[in-house]
């Protein structure tokens, strides 16, 4: 489908993989690769999860006909392809409790330690070992609560009377990254829109906060958290402002869980803003961006950026690398998803790159 898409997500599905993500306003779709149909890929091949504005999809690796879909501010459903059932899985407040405060785009992921367990945030983070039958909340608040209304907008601290002020603005004071270590079970790092990244070693039971980054306007938003696929210490983050009239690349690199960070933006363009981030699972300075125009690959840890020719200039605002295949899944605002397959000759390519001249 030629579309809005905010997220993708590959599964591990036989012979070709399954592609997802949800969309604006033409809600959480999926569909094959490829196919062995003379036609192609046609529309009957495509089929809809839930609703609504679609967002993060996560499937379960070892059991690619359990799908979970989301839809704005939090709503989650878990659905098995293979029954048709659809269950409601979003985390409720408890009587008594301060409500959740969800992102538009809450983040969610399965842990790379368990097939059955999900990590999903709000203003705080939750995580279910039953596939989202019950939930613990396993963190404080990871904002730094702020009242939206003491801030400024456009110059100034609006009044309350100000038109559509909480209809037509986001809700703000939430999370908006998640990433768990492959390496490290219950390494743990959540960013949020008022630009911390929170870190937890323990699963939860105590968290480290990251208010200053180098190169980084304070306050600016997390768009997105990768932790490294090859060393525990390193874990990448992407920053965006563009709602301050700000739209150049902000990328960053830790190699010691958060405690410093250096600038990997290297010679991106000027403007436009990282959305996404993603690493070859074979060489470790490999690595993808997806940016408000286009897709960038580098071969040396991000000293150096070369654009992916053959896509219209969009926002590439998801990546998903589906490893059996070797195959780099994009997720564009506005044409569609875009699949490279077979990208295994850039391993090559940075190879070469490393071989002293």
């Amino acid at each position: 489908p030629v579309t809005q898409f905010y997220r993708v997500a590959v599964d591990n599905s036989e012979p070709f993989f399954y592609v997802y993500g949800g969309t604006q306003d033409n809600a959480t779709q999926g569909g094959p690769s490829r196919t062995l149909k003379e036609e192609g890929i046609t529309n009957e091949d495509w089929f809809v999860t839930v609703f609504g504005d679609g967002f993060e999809t996560v499937v379960d690796p070892e059991d690619p006909n359990i799908v979970y879909s989301e839809w704005q501010y939090g709503g989650l459903i878990r659905h098995d392809r293979r029954s048709g059932e659809i269950v409601d899985i979003k985390p409720r407040e408890k009587p008594g409790e301060e409500p959740y405060v969800w992102n538009w785009d809450s983040p969610l992921i399965i842990s790379p330690h368990s097939h059955t367990r999900l990590y999903f945030a709000a203003d705080r983070l939750f995580r279910s070992d039953d596939r989202g039958d019950s939930w613990e909340v396993v963190s404080p608040d990871l904002t730094r609560g702020l009242d939206r209304n003491t801030l400024e907008v456009m110059g100034r601290i609006q009044p309350p009377e100000a038109p559509s002020k909480h209809k037509s603005t986001s809700i703000f004071g939430n999370a908006t990254a998640l990433t768990e270590s492959p390496l490290v079970e219950g390494l743990i790092y959540v960013g949020t829109d008022d630009g911390l990244v929170n870190v937890t070693e323990d699963g939860g039971r105590t968290w480290r906060r990251i208010e200053v980054f180098p190169t980084v306007p304070d306050m600016t938003y997390v768009s997105f958290l990768y932790a490294s696929l090859h060393d525990p210490d390193t874990v990448y983050a992407a920053f965006e402002n563009h709602k301050n009239g700000d739209f150049a690349p902000y990328l960053l690199k830790s190699e010691d869980r958060g405690r410093t960070w250096r600038s990997i933006v290297g010679d991106l363009p000027e403007k436009g803003m990282v959305w996404a981030i993603a690493q070859d699972h074979v060489k470790k300075d490999l690595l993808f961006v997806g940016t408000e125009f286009g897709a960038y690959y580098t071969l040396d840890g991000g000293k150096h950026w070369r654009r992916i020719q053959g896509l219209p200039t969009i926002a590439v605002r998801d990546l998903d690398i589906q490893r059996r295949d070797d195959a780099l899944a994009m997720a564009t605002f506005g044409r569609g998803f875009y699949i490279l397959d077979d990208y295994s000759p850039l391993r090559e390519e940075a190879e070469a790159f490393d071989k002293p001249a």
